[in-house]
């Protein structure tokens, strides 16, 4: 199903789609079983397990080398910590061991997220120990996949604020969810009370609306680990080191790139970048000049247009520096 709704206005049919891209993948997201993430998350915060305390010791050692500028080390013990927390839930989980493949909360880890963490393409060898800067993106953007996976399963590598709101926030996907499969069909609106019809749209919105602004308190709670910073420091490095060149309008594209970065970290990538600005929008502290930025720069990019002026742009520059701050990640 689509997510969206249909109304009526001067007695012409009219659809929305609502939340579509970030929000549906999040609903479509294969589950996991209840009973099972209550076994795995049990196991995990009983100090009698495997890892229990030994996990929150290991990434306090983690983040001391991330401060350090150890990132290879960093990667290195990471990776290695989730192998043996995966080994262990395997044993416990026995036939059902496959579920751990799955993503346990969808809007904090997702599918592709767990698979490169568990069964890692990439030469994790070469990428600890290269000087690379592309590298060292990918393998701080690995160590927050690494966490993200471990807090999913309900260990506190980051605090135990993040244990209390990611139940929550399933809690929320499952309201999404069964009010989802209320909505009509796209080729059903004619046959639904219109009254109707707009009580499920409210609530829905209503819904989707609490969810993505709980899924940003969860990313600022993220956005304070140290991977998360360094990572993004760099990528907005590359936005400073092309408007220093000059060279504004790309300054303020890839600005946009980072914006959208930091919303798929948050889990909500995909769809329209200027909805999430809508529906955060009291997050944050300049969101028309944001909205204006977004909006422009969207459609430069898809049509190919120019920047007024390098006024204009850096105007747009700023105004996504102050989102990003709000969003937890001041570039530095």
């Amino acid at each position: 199903m689509v997510v969206g709704f249909g109304f009526k206005v001067g007695g012409e049919m009219e659809f929305m789609v609502f939340g579509e891209g970030w929000l549906r993948d999040i609903l479509g997201a294969a589950g996991v079983p209840g009973e099972t993430k209550e076994k795995v998350r049990r196991r995990l915060s009983s100090p009698a397990g495997m890892e229990g305390g030994g996990l929150v010791e290991e990434w306090k050692v983690i983040d001391r080398l991330l401060k350090k500028g150890r990132t290879g080390e960093a990667l290195e013990r990471a990776m290695g910590t989730v192998a043996r927390t995966a080994e262990d839930l395997r044993e416990l989980l026995g036939d059902g061991a496959d579920t751990i493949e799955r993503p346990f909360s969808p809007f904090l880890v997702k599918g592709k997220e767990v698979r490169a963490v568990l069964h890692p393409r990439e030469d994790i060898d070469r990428l600890a120990r290269s000087g690379d800067e592309f590298d060292m993106i990918r393998a701080l953007e690995l160590i927050n996949d690494a966490r993200r996976l471990l807090a999913s399963w309900g260990a506190e590598v980051w605090g135990k604020r993040p244990l209390k709101l990611i139940p929550r926030l399933e809690e929320d996907v499952d309201g999404l969810r069964r009010t989802q499969a209320e909505l009509p069909e796209e080729d059903e609106y004619l046959e639904v009370d219109p009254e109707k019809e707009i009580e499920l749209a409210d609530r829905f919105a209503t819904m989707a609306t609490r969810f993505a602004q709980d899924l940003l308190r969860l990313h600022i709670l993220n956005a304070g680990n140290p991977e998360v910073r360094l990572r993004f420091s760099l990528l907005w490095n590359n936005v400073a080191q092309l408007e220093e060149d000059g060279d504004v309008q790309a300054a303020a594209l890839e600005a946009l790139q980072v914006l959208e970065e930091a919303f798929e970290l948050a889990g909500m990538g995909g769809g329209e970048t200027l909805e999430k600005v809508d529906m955060l929008y009291g997050v944050f502290s300049d969101a028309e000049e944001l909205r204006s930025a977004v909006n422009s720069l969207s459609n430069i990019s898809s049509d190919g247009g120019t920047i007024a002026s390098r006024e204009e742009g850096r105007a747009y520059i700023e105004a996504i520096r102050r989102a990003l701050a709000d969003m937890g990640l001041e570039p530095v």
